[in-house]
């Protein structure tokens, strides 16, 4: 499981996305990964999303993302 690197805590994906769990007719469980937490910029047809810890606030990294209305 990854760690923050300043302050050890673990991470999970529910720190960083809004998912929403749903059982079915058979009884499994699926997950559905939905709109991202953290903060976002545009830039022209891009933009960048800042990662950072939940527990500390450090930043952990920035990624980039191609625009569409549905992010």
């Amino acid at each position: 499981m990854p760690k923050c690197p300043y302050c050890k805590k673990d991470l999970i994906i529910e720190d960083f996305f809004e998912v929403s769990t749903k059982v079915t007719r058979k009884g499994k469980i699926k997950a559905k990964v939905k709109g991202f937490r953290g903060e976002k910029r545009s830039k022209g047809w891009g933009g960048y999303k800042m990662w950072s810890c939940p527990a500390c606030d450090n930043i952990l990294g920035f990624s980039e993302y191609k625009y569409s209305s549905a992010t």
